[in-house]
């Protein structure tokens, strides 16, 4: 498979498998609710799928290190009402979130969307530990693929699973997404065959392992927030080396 096919191949499995993702984990918001009998109404489940698929579009958009792409979703979440008739407890975190997205808006480089990025993640965990709602996401069907491509999937389902541990919050989703990242090594066959790019694609995936390293051994939430933001640095660093953009949900 040549450099060029990459792109699309992998935006056709990336599509179908954190676009999955994202849909049916915020569908659970009601189950869960219903389950540790907390009072839903649809206008907070409208408002919760809003803010979740706005964080979702600037966290694709950063791995993808598509700084344009950031700035609508992030202007729309900073300015989002906040959900009526919920525990006054959890103001802090929807005020963090939205601040957030805030700072993701007028941020000009990547690391910093990062961190942004990141902060909003944990302001949603924060979110449910506080008001006990946990959402469960589900375990997507994802088919075998083999190459470079199989291995960014790899990537993006650790990644994904990462994120669900910031997010629901949980420290053994985290771990299992960090372990996975661990566990998935880039075979030097498997890389482009370019002069340039292949050293760096090459520092890229050495970076990102060590990481996951550090996140396995990370004991609180800030330092695994701090982390996946690097994480996420890394990712869009990568994807950016060739003057293209690569990543989830890029329209061909």
């Amino acid at each position: 498979m040549s450099r060029q096919q990459i792109p699309l191949t992998l935006l056709l499995f990336a599509v179908a498998t954190f676009g999955a993702m994202r849909v049916a984990s915020v569908s659970t918001f009601e189950s869960v609710a219903a389950r540790q009998q907390v009072r839903s109404t649809p206008e907070r489940l409208a408002q919760m799928q809003h803010h979740f698929s706005q964080v979702g579009l600037i966290h694709e958009a950063v791995i993808r290190g598509d700084l344009p792409a950031v700035r609508e979703p992030a202007k729309q979440l900073a300015e989002s009402e906040p959900p009526r008739d919920v525990a006054a407890s959890t103001a802090p975190s929807v005020a963090a979130m939205r601040l957030g997205a805030k700072r993701a808006a007028t941020a000009q480089d990547l690391g910093s969307v990062a961190a942004a990025t990141a902060s909003m993640l944990l302001s949603c965990g924060d979110c449910h530990r506080t008001a006990g709602t946990m959402p469960v996401p589900p375990t997507p069907t994802r088919p075998p693929v083999g190459g470079l491509v199989g291995h960014m999937l790899e990537h993006q389902r650790a990644s994904d699973e990462m994120l669900e541990g910031l997010v629901i919050p949980s420290e053994s989703q985290w771990i299992r997404g960090a372990s996975r990242l661990v566990a998935a090594p880039l075979h030097q066959e498997s890389l482009p065959r370019d002069k340039k790019l292949t050293p760096e694609i090459r520092k890229a995936e050495e970076r990102v392992h060590q990481l996951a390293e550090r996140a396995i051994k990370a004991s609180t939430w800030k330092d695994r927030g701090d982390i996946y933001a690097q994480m996420l640095t890394t990712c869009a660093g990568c994807h950016s080396l060739h003057g293209m953009v690569w990543g989830p949900r890029r329209s061909p």
